[in-house]
């Protein structure tokens, strides 16, 4: 079975290749963000091999890995993330799952580093726990002292840790501390902050384009790793975003390379940070186009729709009436062009009647109706 999501972003071909073609040859894309397991309570699973035939369509070789949720705990899930990594040839690199709630914790971070693992990865949400907590400072300090990274889920469904993660990085210097998902939870605490703490860091492995748009330009680029979240999400789809959503926020090249890749072989590896200059604020993001405005508003909602299995039909109509325009209004090829991937979503819901299907080009449409300036820089 392959990753969830690629058989119904085939459309994406043309597009990819375009924004891969801006970048240019020779990007070591490594991504921050995927899973091994078959138990999560959320229905999705990967095995090694559907991570790496993902990464092949996506033109990348190199992905951090660990443990899905395991209600029985997860030193077996560990030692199946260390094989798996062992035994791919340099393309999977291992994180070790650990539930700060846990009598061995501390044990267990130990043993892992100590059997390969290059750091660790904690979920406050499905391990039900807040920061600050004791253990999983202790993990942190660990993590420190080999300047390794420690990855925290810090998207939907936990309570604020933000001022927590700002403590333990300016503690625990040597940590790299990365908030996953963009750090959605906290963004707009913790995000003017990040340029005074080098060690705290953000990975992509999100979707929603304000909140994209907000990390790339409050953050230094130098602290914003490029992610997919396999197999929740896929690397083709998720590098075009993330190459997109970056030029909007007026990155250059040469920083948006690094970004992919190059800086998280220094996180993992424990080298010195590049770098990459300072966050560039919100000024570069070009004019307001109040039918992509409109678009991205109605297509988040049935976006968040199709998650959640309900009905997306009234969103994705009104989602298209806001892309109509006279011929004559300034970015009219953009809008049909929104307006025909919407339409997409709608011929695949029809067909099927299975929300998921549509979801990958109503996510298309949102990320070029957030990001239309870079339309007027060549496109991507």
């Amino acid at each position: 079975m392959p990753v969830r999501g690629l058989q119904h972003e085939e459309f994406l071909g043309g597009l990819h290749a375009e924004a891969m073609t801006w970048l240019g040859e020779g990007v070591d894309w490594f991504d921050a963000h995927t899973h091994i397991g078959h138990n999560d309570p959320d229905g999705y699973e990967a095995d090694p091999a559907e991570l790496l035939e993902a990464l092949d369509v996506a033109g990348q070789r190199r992905a951090l890995v660990f443990a899905m949720h395991e209600p029985g705990g997860y030193r077996d899930a560990n030692d199946v993330v260390l094989r798996a990594c062992a035994d791919s040839a340099g393309r999977l690199l291992p994180l070790a799952r650990i539930d700060p709630k846990a009598p061995d914790a501390l044990d267990e971070a130990r043993r892992c580093l100590e059997a390969g693992a290059l750091g660790f990865k904690l979920h406050p949400r499905s391990d039900d726990f807040g920061l600050p907590h004791a253990v999983a400072e202790q993990v942190v300090a660990l993590a420190g002292e080999h300047r390794r990274p420690v990855l925290f889920h810090a998207g939907r469904g936990i309570p604020n840790l933000g001022d927590a993660a700002v403590a333990m990085a300016r503690e625990h210097p040597g940590a790299r501390i990365i908030l996953a998902h963009a750090g959605i939870s906290d963004l707009g605490l913790v995000g003017p902050l990040a340029a005074d703490v080098s060690n705290l860091l953000f990975d992509t492995s999100w979707w929603q384009v304000a909140d994209m748009m907000t990390l790339m330009t409050t953050v230094p680029p130098g602290q914003v790793l490029y992610a997919s979240d396999m197999p929740y999400g896929a690397p083709r789809w998720s590098s075009w975003a993330f190459v997109r959503y970056a030029r909007a926020a007026g990155l250059s090249r040469e920083q948006i390379r690094a970004m992919a890749g190059e800086q998280l072989h220094r996180v993992v590896h424990g080298e010195d940070l590049l770098d990459l200059g300072p966050a560039p604020g919100p000024h570069g993001l070009g004019p307001r186009v109040l039918g992509f405005e409109r678009a991205t508003a109605y297509l988040t909602a049935a976006i968040q729709m199709t998650f959640r299995g309900g009905d997306p039909t009234e969103a994705l109509s009104l989602a298209r009436l806001a892309t109509q325009t006279h011929a004559e209004a300034p970015f009219t090829e953009e809008l049909e062009q929104v307006d025909g991937l919407i339409a997409l979503a709608q011929e695949r819901f029809g067909a099927s009647g299975d929300p998921y299907t549509c979801v990958h080009p109503a996510l298309a449409a949102h990320v070029i109706a957030g990001t239309a300036s870079v339309d007027g820089l060549g496109g991507v």
